[in-house]
């Protein structure tokens, strides 16, 4: 692009915290969601977040987001017209020429889900990295001598709204929802000088409107599906149309991402699980995962190929597929830890939503997460697929929620008897206080302060916090560092904040003997008895014969079970396991 005094047209960014590819792993990112920036200066980690640039300044990385919004307006305007760069450059290409500049915003407020407790733990005001990296863009001097439209969109868009926060960072218009169908169009409006809508929210895409871009994306992403079809309440995707994009297109992205010299490949989903599905769609369509999955690590140039998002109920209904899936892309993973006993000690992590241990509140929210088994089951539908990614070298992310509403003091308890099931399993928990998202069934909820939890809560927090402490961190004296840090924090600022609930949850946390926490806290962690097996999860009886059905069409000659009664003939070389 020949660099012009006069700035470009429009200018496409993100926060560097967003477009980093820090050591190849997606989940690094989640570290600025949680770190108040009030407590590390930008020169601790600006060298972190270092980003390359082609000779013009334009970016040779971006979110998968902006890239669409970039192939979108291409359609209409001349490469001229359209940069794409890191906030450092914008004073390249924003200048008097400039009618709007389009900004990426994962966590630009600091009121995602991770935030409430990862950042929020130093006090209710804690703003993280990630929004103030969103700030430097807002406020930077070029926007604000020039003022061309801002328009904002993304997963985070909506805090901006919700948080009425738009005059102050001198946002001119919101985008709530996929952009596909208002982006050209609110482009086009700023171009010719017209007021903006403060708030958009766009109707969803039809598969026809979907874009899959030819320029390298952060980490390699490309959305292999949209939508989800469980129907969390709190959950926003689940309300979209379920489409999984051709392998072609994919590819074609896949080989894009090569050519501008990347080197992993994300393929994104609400639920890799659902990828190719028919109906019943929790029947995990083996072929299209494989397939798909071993044509991305076959392209030359594509070194790492990290897992996405997943449900758990589909590893119990096909176990057999999480090893083929694991044949492939074992090799692939930039991720390891010492006890992984594959080569290399590589493992996978896909983010894994198990939100509570509560049967009756995983009825009452999130019934989906367990088809085609009884939700009444669901704790023993994540002991027995937690045990099966562990045997396939899966070290799974497990989400929970804290405060969802209706949640009962029971209801904790039951998320902790989960927690000491899976005590010796090799999982990396994500505890998160509910935080009502824009446009779900949970809506009008009300989040709870870091204050406010009851110490149930808070020993969830970090008992989950120390199991995953005694998985991931695994030099000693770091994990040393890790104990005398919460002794430190609780001390000088955590009793203060959080008060007398904090306490003994946090002295778990920092290593005191179970013995002297026993009558503080629900759960005692120094009974060895082993935990009961997991029981076989039961089908859904208004599924059972859909699912038997479906599963008995998928298979190719060789038999299969159900477990342990049922047997149906069939040839996948893919055991399906449930409760006939």
């Amino acid at each position: 692009m020949a660099y012009d005094p006069r700035g470009v047209r429009f200018v496409l960014t993100a926060p560097d915290t967003e477009s980093t590819e820090q050591g190849f792993s997606p989940w690094k990112q989640m570290v600025y969601a949680s770190v108040p920036a009030q407590f590390a200066p930008r020169f601790l980690y600006k060298k972190m977040l270092a980003q390359q640039t082609y000779p013009d300044g334009t970016a040779v990385v971006m979110p998968y987001g902006l890239r669409i919004a970039e192939a979108i307006l291409l359609e209409e305007y001349p490469r001229e017209d359209v940069a794409v760069c890191h906030p450092d450059q914008l004073d390249l290409f924003v200048g008097p020429r400039t009618r709007a500049v389009g900004v990426s915003a994962h966590n630009p407020i600091g009121t995602a889900f991770s935030t409430g407790v990862y950042s929020n733990i130093f006090g209710s005001s804690a703003r993280p990295i990630n929004a103030y990296e969103s700030e430097r863009i807002f406020f930077h001097p070029a926007i604000r001598k020039y003022r061309p439209k801002v328009i904002v969109g993304g997963a985070g868009a909506w805090q901006i709204e919700k948080t009425g926060s738009m005059e102050r960072l001198g946002v001119d218009c919101v985008v709530i929802g996929r952009g596909e169908r208002v982006i050209l169009e609110l482009f086009e409006r700023a171009d010719a000088g017209e007021e903006l809508p403060p708030v958009v929210h766009a109707p969803e895409p039809a598969l026809e409107d979907l874009r899959v871009p030819l320029r390298r994306s952060t980490f390699g992403i490309v959305e292999m599906t949209r939508g989800c079809g469980r129907q969390c309440a709190f959950c926003s995707p689940t309300l979209e149309t379920r489409i999984s994009i051709p392998p072609e297109q994919l590819l074609e992205a896949v080989r894009a991402n090569v050519r501008e010299g990347g080197r992993i490949i994300f393929a994104v989903s609400e639920d890799i699980f659902i990828y190719g599905a028919s109906a019943p769609f929790y029947i995990p369509n083996a072929d299209a995962l494989v397939n798909f999955y071993e044509k991305v690590a076959s392209v030359p140039g594509v070194d790492y190929v990290p897992l996405s998002h997943a449900t758990l109920a589909p590893a119990v209904v096909n176990p057999h597929l999480i090893k083929e899936l694991s044949k492939i892309l074992l090799p692939k993973s930039v991720l390891r830890n010492p006890r992984s006993t594959y080569p290399g000690n590589r493992i996978l992590s896909p983010l894994i939503g198990i939100e509570t241990g509560s049967p009756r509140l995983a009825a009452m929210t999130m019934s989906g997460k367990a088809l085609p088994f009884d939700i009444r089951d669901w704790q023993e539908i994540v002991v027995e697929g937690t045990n099966i990614l562990n045997e396939n070298h899966w070290f799974p992310v497990y989400t929970f929620i804290v405060g969802l509403p209706n949640e009962t003091d029971d209801d904790i308890k039951q998320s902790l008897e989960l927690l000491k099931r899976l005590r010796k399993n090799k999982v990396i928990y994500v505890p998160s206080i509910f935080t009502p998202l824009e446009d779900t069934r949970m809506a009008s909820g009300r989040a709870l302060k870091p204050r406010e939890l009851t110490r149930l809560q808070w020993e969830f927090i970090l008992t989950a916090w120390k199991q995953s402490r005694e998985l991931g961190v695994v030099n000693e004296s770091s994990n040393w560092l890790w104990k005398a840090g919460m002794f430190a924090f609780y001390y000088l600022r955590g009793r203060w904040v959080h008060g007398p609930q904090f306490r003994y949850p946090a002295m778990r946390f920092a290593g005191i003997p179970e013995h002297r926490l026993r009558g503080h806290l629900y759960l005692d962690l120094s009974d060895t008895t082993p935990p009961p097996p997991a029981r076989p999860p039961r089908l859904v009886a208004k599924h059972r014969s859909s699912t038997l059905e479906e599963l008995a069409r998928l298979q190719d000659g060789q038999p299969f079970s159900v477990y342990g009664t049922t047997r149906v003939e069939g040839a996948s070389p893919f055991r399906v396991v449930g409760q006939a």
